[in-house]
């Protein structure tokens, strides 16, 4: 847990100075919006490592897939989870690079 924390600090420390290089005129994030991002896949990568709870995990997925792809094709198998790592990995990919590009849009919830 202590090596995901870290990961999704380096990476929210990244996308906060990326931000910081950006006029602030140019960029309008809603960081709201950005925390409850990144903690859903922050949720669904604790759940796919063995160490957060299924509710958390089906209700992050459910939230993700209202903005970004969500790969339920790797996840329709008998547990209903991730079971190849590298799906996943790719899914966080795709999912936090959707936000890098739309995060000065002031995104809102749906």
């Amino acid at each position: 847990m202590k090596k995901s924390f870290l990961v999704l600090t380096l990476i929210i420390s990244l996308i906060c100075l990326q931000c910081k290089d950006r006029a602030s005129s140019d960029c309008n994030e809603n960081i709201e919006f950005k925390d409850v991002f990144m903690s859903k896949i922050n949720s669904v990568e604790e759940y796919s490592l063995g160490k957060g709870d299924r509710k958390s995990f089906d209700e992050s997925l459910e939230f993700l897939s209202k903005y970004v792809k969500v790969s339920f094709e790797e996840i329709m198998n008998y547990a209903n989870e991730y079971t190849n790592i590298d799906a996943f990995k790719k899914d966080k990919s795709t999912w936090l690079e959707w936000y890098e590009k739309n995060k000065c849009d002031n995104i809102q919830f749906k």
